[in-house]
């Protein structure tokens, strides 16, 4: 109850955010993306292992990203 007697009316309470909409399909990460940053992570993963040089590290994850 208010003052002077006046129900008052209850506070609102603010509603949950709207659900994020999806992202736009052209924005998505595509698989081949997914892909590529995949094999990325697996030849830093041999040219920490000693099994790829810097040099050819490199090389292929330029030729990969141009790919995207």
């Amino acid at each position: 109850m208010s003052v002077d007697g006046v129900p008052s009316k209850a506070p609102e309470v603010p509603s949950a955010p709207a659900p994020m909409p999806h992202p736009e399909p052209n924005r998505a990460e595509t698989a081949q993306e997914t892909d590529i940053f995949a094999k990325i992570e697996r030849l830093a993963d041999l040219q920490q292992k000693g099994i790829l040089s810097p040099e050819e590290f490199a090389a292929k994850k330029a030729e990969l990203l141009s790919r995207l």
